[in-house]
Order: C-alpha cells, then structure tokens, then sequence
C-alpha cells in the first residue's frame, strides 16, 4: 500500500528583500508558464526556508515536525496543504486534508457561529443532514451554546479558536495538519485539543504537528523531522529527535553563556584598571543613583570604592565551565581585595532562572563563616555537589556586604544547564525511587534502573 503521505526532496526558496521577493516571483511564473524547469541556484537575497526535505507517512502515522523559529516548519506545513508552491520536489497527500494553521481564518464574521458551521462542512462535502449530525457535537465541543447563534465578529479570540478547532476536528479528515494549535486558548481547551488529538490518532488519522511543546511532541507523535534552516537534521522517533534537538539548543545556550561571560571578565578588568589609575572622578551623587538602579536581578552596586580585582567563575570538576549537566557538581569561586577595613563582611550568591525568577540563595549570613575577615584578600569556594536545576539558562549575582550596606552587587556569570539523557520538566529535578508492588524499579539517585528487588532487600 501506498504511503497516505509523500514528501520527496522539496525545496522552497525566499528573498530577504520584499521587491526582489516579488520581481523573483514574477519571473519564476512567467518561466513556468512557458514550460520552464525552476533552477535552485540561489540568486540575491534568497534563501532556502525548506531545504531537500523528505518523508513518508502510512495512514495512521504521527509526525512533528521541530526546531528554531524560521527553520522552515510553518512553511513546510503550508505546501503540504497547497497554500505555497514549493520550488521543487514532490508532495503528495492521498486523503482527505484538514489544517489547522490558522483558527477562525475562513470564518464569515458577518454570520453566526452555526451558519459558519455549516459552510465549513459543505466545504468539505458534507450535506445538511451530514452537518445537522454532527453540529451539536461541534457547539458541545467548542462550549458555545449561548453564543452559536451570534455573529462570529463579535466572538473574542478564544471564542473563535475553540469553534475553529471543533469545526476542523468533528470533519472526519484522513490527513490533519497542525500548526501550535494545542497552545491556542485556556489551560481547559488545550486539555480538550490534546485529548482530541488523541482520539483522532486512535482512529486512524494521520497527523502532521508543527510545535515547541516538546512533551507533546512525545506523548502525541511517533516520528518527529528536526529542521534547521530549513535543512532535515535528524528524522526518526520522536523522543531521539527531541533529545538531539534540546541538546543542540544546550549548545547554543552554553556558548551565548561564554561570550556573556567573557564580556563581563573584559568590564570589570576595564573597571579594575580605571579604579587602579583614578581615571574617572567618583562622585557621591552618581554613586548614590547606581545604589537605586535595578533591573531584572534586583539593585546594582558596581563602583569599585570598597572592593577591587572581583574575581568569579564556576568549575565542574576541577575545569571552569560556561555549562554543566543536571545533577552535575558545581563550585563557584570568588576573591576579592577589600579596600579598606571592614567590621561585618558577608557574601550573598542568587541563583536566577535568567527571565528574573529568583530561585535560591546561598549566604555567609548563615553563621559567622566570614566575619572574622576585615581586611585584605577574600578567596572562597562554594561547592554544591548536586545541582538540580532543569536544563535552562540561569544568572549568578554576587552580593559583597558590610552588615546591609552594599560593597559591590552586580551579575558575576551567566551559564547553562544542559540535559542528560532522562526528560526533566519544570524547574528543579529532585532525586527520588520509583517502587510498583513494593519493588524498585527506578532509583534516581543512582542514575540509572536497578534491577528488580523487594524494598528492603
């Protein structure tokens, strides 16, 4: 049997600039009119947004489709359903082919909600009686029943994707394709979309996903394609791609992590040799102005009056590291010079997710571990033997003070989080057993399946 779903080396190519985009486009139609084969040579400006890309699907088949905004994934979607002319290749779909790409887009503002229904059906070839069916269903679905009857220009936008998705849905398709729909309206509807999804896949349809959700993409696909500008990185199971996928995405954040790093060592060399030759005049009143400033971390104190040649990075093993792994160890080290005599010295460490989420705080303040210190160099070691967080970016801010006044509050390192080979969701992984009937059939803390054993043993 042949697969319900072909897609063979197709190609499609863009121009960054909108007159050349159009002027191309012109060409490219008078050439095929004439009979003409599309080159792929790349002329200038262009670009190709999907890239020798290839798959086949059986009917029954779930495929996501993954990867970076402007990978080509949207675009890939649009010429399966035959809204762009691809540039090359072949694609073709053997069966009936609902999208939903854009929710509400072929709705009629102007009549209601049951009128658009039955349109959208007969659109589909369905009759009356056919639509009649299924219609209440639909409203049921969409939670719409005191509003089916009102014009859909006066829906709100939720209101407009919940009858949407129940239209394309209930329309009995061979072929579904989905761009980020189950991200579209409130935390219920997208339970209904997912458990609809995967009523649909039990019943045969074969669904192509475009999504970020990467735990979607799990629980709802088997096959998954990773596109990188526009280009087939890795296609096979889904969970394969994904850990391949997220593992790319780890690298892009741990070298982002390195340059920020980087230049934050340049800055605060460039403040030490300013404070060093008294090049800039400190004055009191801007002084005071940058106590006050703050941004996503809390307040900035950076005027080196009171400490000199901060030094901070992060190790993993004895190396300096931009990143590390869940459940990694991790050591921040810091020294500092103080400049004059202190009476109560502390040093606070924030760990930030780095959106501004304050995650934890670790501090001298608990005890009198460095009080006895007053003058001169300051080196420590922090060592955190687990480090839990989930794969992320995260910010280190350090906080030298003398009782609460600040010496010096500012960002210290930027780094990574990259994963292992086990899933992780939310914000922290905490170590833990799993026991059934009593047996151990997973502990965590020691990385990895154990055999079968009654608790205890």
């Amino acid at each position: 049997m042949a697969p319900i779903v072909q897609v063979e080396h197709v190609y499609k190519k863009y121009s960054r600039n909108a007159n050349t985009h159009l002027s191309y486009g012109l060409g490219d139609l008078y050439n095929h009119l004439l009979g003409r084969k599309p080159s792929l040579e790349l002329r200038k400006d262009e670009f190709f947004a999907v890239n020798d890309v290839s798959f086949n699907l059986d009917r029954g088949d779930t495929l996501a489709l993954i990867g970076r905004n402007g990978s080509g994934k949207s675009t890939m979607l649009k010429m399966m359903n035959g809204l762009i002319k691809l540039d090359a290749g072949r694609i073709v779909m053997d069966g009936r082919v609902q999208a939903l790409i854009n929710l509400g887009a072929g709705f009629n503002g102007a009549l209601s909600g049951m009128d658009n229904i039955y349109n959208s059906a007969a659109l589909y070839g369905f009759n009356r009686k056919q639509t009649r069916a299924i219609a209440d269903e639909i409203v049921d679905f969409a939670e719409l029943d005191e509003f089916i009857n009102s014009p859909v220009e006066t829906y709100s936008s939720g209101m407009k994707a919940r009858l949407g998705f129940a239209v394309a849905v209930h329309l009995k398709p061979d072929i579904l394709l989905i761009d980020e729909i189950l991200a579209v309206g409130d935390y219920a509807f997208q339970n209904r979309c997912f458990a609809r999804m995967q009523q649909l896949k039990k019943d045969g349809v074969t669904i192509v996903l475009v999504s970020h959700a990467h735990n979607n993409v799990i629980q709802l696909c088997e096959r998954a394609v990773w596109l990188h500008q526009g280009k087939p990185m890795v296609i096979g199971e889904a969970p394969d791609v994904v850990k391949a996928y997220l593992a790319f995405l780890d690298s892009l954040e741990t070298k982002k992590a390195a340059q920020e790093n980087e230049k934050r060592k340049e800055a605060m060399q460039a403040q030490n040799r300013k404070h060093e030759k008294k090049a800039v005049a400190r004055k009191k009143v801007n002084d005071e102005k940058k106590k006050q400033d703050e941004n996503l971390y809390g307040p900035i104190h950076t005027d080196l009056n009171d400490i000199r040649n901060l030094q901070v990075h992060l190790e993993c093993d004895g190396e300096s590291v931009n990143s590390i792994g869940v459940h990694n160890p991790l050591t921040v080290v810091y020294s500092f010079e103080l400049c004059r005599p202190v009476a109560d010295l502390n040093v606070t460490l924030k760990f930030f997710r780095k959106d501004g989420l304050h995650l934890t705080t670790v501090s001298t303040l608990n005890g009198d571990l460095i009080r006895a210190i007053h003058e001169g160099r300051v080196d420590c070691r922090l060592e955190i033997p687990d480090f839990d967080f989930n794969p992320g970016t995260y910010v280190l801010v350090i906080a030298v003070h003398e009782g609460k006044s600040y010496l010096y509050r500012n960002v210290a390192a930027e780094f990574a989080v990259v994963g292992q080979d086990a899933f992780t969701w939310g914000i922290r992984d905490f170590k833990y057993r799993y026991l059934s009937a009593g047996k151990t059939i997973f502990d965590s803390t020691a990385g990895e399946n154990v055999p079968l054993k009654e608790d205890g043993e």
